[in-house]
């Protein structure tokens, strides 16, 4: 797929300029339209439809910042999945921590995207996918868990609600007898 890589650079945070582009593996261009190709036989199909050469531009941006910079890994859990045995998980505890939530590997890919976002797009979108990635982070409480700290662009616990798993089960908390080790 084409892409207009030296305006792409630009708009993107200038500690990630350098990193490789090429994250349109699948895609190919008809016109202005986005097709993904067929798997297995299918045919192919439209995934984006730009309406000119510009949005088109700015729908490429979008998917690389999904991809380039550093993901903060410094946070720390309370609990970490530590084994599985009988095909239950087991926990180890940190007495010190900054989340009280069960691990969600989602969170520095979202907030790595994010905080692309807000250096390349007018802040009305920023604010749009906020909004969009803050409900995803939240679609496992019932009482929202996470907010977003628009300063230092980071998601926040704004509740102690747990995650719950489905309708019938409501909540997600770890029992004490899965705890196999506690780290002060």
């Amino acid at each position: 797929m084409k892409l207009d890589e030296k305006w792409i650079r630009a708009h993107l945070p200038e500690e990630c300029r350098d990193e490789p582009l090429d994250r349109f593996s699948g895609f190919y261009l008809d016109g202005l339209k986005v097709m993904a190709e067929g798997e297995r036989g299918n045919p192919d199909k439209v995934y984006y439809e730009a309406k000119d050469e510009e949005d088109l531009k700015w729908w490429q941006l979008d998917v690389i910042c999904g991809f380039v910079g550093r993901v903060d890994r410094s946070k720390t859990w309370r609990w970490y999945r530590d084994h599985a045995e009988n095909g239950q998980w087991y926990y180890i505890e940190y007495k010190r921590y900054d989340y009280n939530a069960i691990e969600d590997s989602r969170l520095p890919g979202f907030e790595r995207y994010l905080r692309n976002l807000k250096y390349a797009f007018p802040e009305e979108y920023f604010r749009k996918k906020v909004k969009e990635y803050t409900g995803l982070m939240n679609y496992w409480f019932r009482v929202p868990h996470w907010g977003y700290d628009y300063e230092n662009l980071c998601f926040i616990e704004i509740s102690d609600s747990m995650e719950f798993s489905g309708d019938a089960d409501k909540t997600d908390e770890i029992k004490p007898e899965c705890i196999v080790r506690v780290v002060d």
